[in-house]
C-alpha cells in the first residue's frame, strides 16, 4: 500500500487567522455539497484526515495541488472558496492542462510579465510560498476592492462596445 505523502506545512499548522477561518468554512462546505466525508476526501488525495480537518478548522490553507483538483474534478470555483464571491461551481468548465490557462491569464507569452507570472506559479508549489501568496492576494483584493470593480466594470463596458 502506498505511503499518504504530507507536505511539511499540513504537519504543523500555522497560526489561526479570520481568512483561513473563513475559507475553511467554506471548504467544508464544499466537502458536504460533493458528500464526502473528511477520510473519503483524504483517501482522494493520498492525505491524513488531519489535513481535511485543519484546513476545515482554518489552521490552514488548502494546498494548490488540491485546489487544482477540486477544480478539474468537481468544478470548484477557486475564487468562490478564497473570497465567497460568485457560485461554489464553475457554470463554464475548461479542460486545459495548462497551469496558466487555468488561472485565466491573458497575458502574451512576448510581454515581459509572462515570465514574472510563470515563475510566481512556479513558486506556488512551494507550500510556505503558496500560503503566503493565497494569503495576501485575500488581502489584496479586501484593500483594493472598490479599485477591482472599477478595473471589471470598464472592462466590461470595452468588451460589449
Amino acid at each position: 500500500m502506498e505511503e499518504k505523502k504530507q507536505d511539511k506545512s499540513e504537519e504543523t499548522p500555522e497560526e489561526e487567522s479570520p481568512i483561513k477561518k473563513e475559507i475553511g468554512k467554506r471548504f467544508r462546505k464544499f466537502r458536504e455539497e460533493i458528500k464526502k466525508a473528511q477520510h473519503e476526501l483524504a483517501s482522494e488525495l493520498n492525505i491524513y484526515q488531519s489535513t481535511i480537518t485543519n484546513i476545515e478548522r482554518g489552521k490552514t490553507f488548502p494546498n494548490i495541488k488540491y485546489l487544482q483538483y477540486f477544480y478539474h474534478q468537481y468544478n470548484l470555483n477557486i475564487n468562490w472558496l478564497l473570497t465567497d464571491e460568485g457560485d461554489m461551481v464553475m457554470h463554464h468548465y475548461h479542460t486545459n492542462p495548462n497551469a496558466l490557462s487555468v488561472m485565466d491569464c491573458h497575458i502574451p507569452y512576448n510581454d515581459p510579465k509572462y515570465q514574472q507570472y510563470a515563475e510566481l506559479f512556479n513558486y506556488m508549489q512551494v507550500p510556505e510560498v503558496e500560503q503566503v501568496v493565497l494569503a495576501r492576494l485575500v488581502e489584496t483584493k479586501a484593500l483594493f476592492k472598490e479599485h477591482i470593480e472599477k478595473f471589471f466594470a470598464e472592462q466590461d463596458k470595452k468588451e460589449k462596445k
